[in-house]
């Protein structure tokens, strides 16, 4: 059955009718509800396609994951998890998520062309943001509805919420210091990630404060993956003066601390103090001894950029332009046995 039918059965203009079944304030809730159970008893499925295009929109909002090799799984749980907080949103204003991820940057600003293009999505949102990221000043020279998880120094000013990677690093050396440490390392993502950057500055910022020299030796960059972890301290370790601790950005570059250490017969929290990051996962409470890190609510963080997206979206009842959500989340610090060893 089709809208004409059904507006015929009710008596009532396809208008109103369409109104009602898009939840507009402009029909009362006595008429929505009546069409409504009519259209569940009549079986109506609307045309889609027709809609959208009678819209301008297709009712769907994007989610680019970040690049990722083959290997860099473990962080795919923090996603999912993202996707359902904003899936959760979406869905209280009929609209859809479609998840998108690449294995090259090529790759990835190309299909980010074609998905804004071929008009495959509404919106989208961003993630694994760089300081300097193509995808970003494509999107707001295009004027497309974005926004961003994580800060850039791309695309202008734009809406995005963003971790506190800067106070989590700062909190993180406290405690080691606390510890009695005084060499530090740090093993980030790359040096162009966003959240890299921003954790340095905190590290940097960190070891000032306590009278502790900068040195550039200490801190080393590669892939976000349990791999990445593990050739970090097996670099970290081979030095004539290794640290004494080593702080990472992400408690999967930390699982691969565990493994080298383990080769080593080292322990952590008694050898070598770890700290782990930002916790994505479970693992982290099954690994001995557990890891001390950040936690965060990634679920809550999801409503939120869906919110933050709906707010740029014309045509939703949610739209303000004047609304441009800019957040810095803060970031909840689990203390375990990881990090307690002290330098000798």
């Amino acid at each position: 059955m089709g809208i004409k039918k059904l507006a015929s059965h009710l008596n009532l203009s396809i208008a109103t009718v369409s109104r009602a079944l898009n939840a507009s304030d402009e029909v009362s809730a006595a008429t929505r509800q009546r069409v409504l159970e009519a259209a569940a008893e009549l079986g109506y499925s609307p045309n889609k396609a027709a809609e959208s295009l009678r819209k301008g929109r297709i009712d769907t909002i994007g989610l680019m994951l970040p690049m990722r090799n083959p290997e860099e799984n473990y962080t795919l749980s923090l996603f999912l998890t993202l996707a359902d907080g904003i899936q959760a949103v979406l869905a209280q204003h009929q609209l859809d998520l479609a998840i998108y991820q690449s294995n090259s940057d090529e790759d990835e600003l190309g299909r980010l062309r074609r998905i804004v293009e071929r008009r495959q999505v509404d919106g989208l949102i961003v993630s694994g943001t760089r300081r300097h990221d193509a995808r970003l000043d494509y999107l707001a020279k295009q004027k497309f509805p974005f926004v961003a998880f994580g800060r850039s120094d791309s695309g202008g000013d734009h809406a995005w919420l963003d971790l506190d990677f800067e106070a989590a690093a700062q909190e993180a050396i406290a405690r080691l210091v606390g510890f009695r440490h005084q060499r530090i390392a740090i093993g980030m993502p790359g040096q162009d990630a966003m959240q890299a950057h921003v954790y340095l500055k905190g590290y940097k910022r960190a070891l000032r404060h306590f009278g502790l020299r900068f040195d550039a030796s200490l801190a080393l960059h590669d892939e976000l993956s349990e791999r990445g972890g593990y050739r970090i301290t097996e670099r970290l370790l081979a030095s004539p003066t290794p640290p004494t601790a080593i702080l990472f950005q992400s408690d999967c570059m930390a699982i691969g601390a565990y493994r080298k250490l383990s080769e080593l017969g080292l322990r952590p929290g008694k050898d070598i103090a770890i700290s782990g990051g930002v916790l994505t996962g479970e693992m982290p409470d099954y690994l001995s001894p557990r890891l001390t890190g950040f936690s965060i609510p990634v679920r809550e963080l999801g409503m939120r950029m869906a919110e933050a997206i709906l707010a740029r979206l014309p045509g939703t009842r949610t739209h303000d332009k004047r609304v441009l959500v800019q957040e810095v989340w803060p970031l909840q610090f689990k203390a375990r046995s990881s990090d307690a060893s002290e330098e000798k």
